[in-house]
């Protein structure tokens, strides 16, 4: 008789996974701009690899190489002109015609729209949004005293408020779905959402908020810091969702398996995704 392999703790492997990871993030975050678009630039083609990969799986041809190129047009656009966008729109206009150019050329191919059109989405949907990470780090509104506040930029504060407020809602919804959930929140989409547990994230979120906005000192008052953790509970699931729906329309459960625990690059970045860009322009809109 073989006796199986012990069931794993998700919990467990979840923590393992992030603990090693953590300061490594931190310190990229924290110490320069270019290291801000190197880490962007590489997690958007590990993410892009992932989707790649998926549409592979459903006799789908993106053409890959231009698409990583495109990716690193738009890191170092938002990396040489940060303070402006207009910098992305001859990245994007240019990157849309030459792809489109391919696709016609690839026609014989079986649905060669769709490959492009789906690929095209994916470039929007990640390098795009997550290239303002790089735009959010150069921002340099002064932050009034606080315990860290003279230990940190303006710009690595307001990150460090954007990802602990989304991705700690993600962690408070988790432990409180696990205790108290019990009403399907999209069960056709991600059927282990509950209400109650995005109901526990969303007050996490704002928790968190006000938390990160004590000790880093940003210039909120508590009404807007408020606000601010409320959208993050809010666009953290939506943003989940949205990449489960991706996933759906893919035909897979996983982005990937990079990270044990979590599973694909994409899975984990998921519900940041919407976040980042949003927040950045309420940013340098009030601040």
């Amino acid at each position: 008789m073989v006796e199986s392999e012990p069931k794993r703790n998700p919990v467990l492997q979840r923590i393992l996974t992030v603990v090693p990871l953590l300061p490594i993030l931190i310190a990229l975050l924290w110490w320069s701009v270019t290291t801000v678009a190197v880490l962007v630039l590489i997690t958007s083609f590990i993410c892009l690899g992932e989707v790649f990969s998926s549409m592979a799986e459903r006799n789908l041809r993106p053409y890959a190489p231009l698409w990583y190129i495109f990716t690193g047009a738009l890191v170092g656009a938002a990396f040489r002109a940060p303070h402006t966008v207009a910098t992305y729109a001859p990245v994007i206009a240019i990157g849309t015609i030459v792809s489109l150019c391919i696709a016609v050329l690839r026609a014989e191919e079986e649905q060669p729209l769709y490959s492009w059109a789906f690929s095209l989405a994916a470039m929007i949907y990640i390098p795009f949004f997550l290239s303002h990470l790089i735009l959010m780090r150069t921002i340099d509104t002064p932050l009034t005293s606080a315990p860290l506040s003279h230990l940190v930029s303006p710009g690595f504060a307001w990150i460090v408020f954007t990802l602990a407020t989304t991705w700690l809602a993600d962690t408070f919804a988790f432990f409180t779905g696990r205790r108290f959930g019990k009403t399907p929140l999209a069960p056709r989409l991600s059927p282990k959402k509950t209400w109650e547990g995005s109901i526990g994230g969303f007050f996490g979120a704002i928790a968190t908020a006000i938390a990160v906005a004590a000790l880093f000192g940003l210039p909120m008052t508590l009404t807007v810091t408020i606000c601010l953790g409320a959208l993050a509970g809010v666009l953290g699931p939506v943003g989940d969702l949205a990449e489960s729906h991706i996933k759906r329309q893919l035909g897979i459960k996983d982005a990937g398996a990079i990270l044990p625990g979590h599973g694909g690059m994409l899975d984990r970045i998921d519900s940041i995704l919407f976040m980042v860009p949003v927040m950045y322009y309420i940013i340098t809109a009030l601040f």
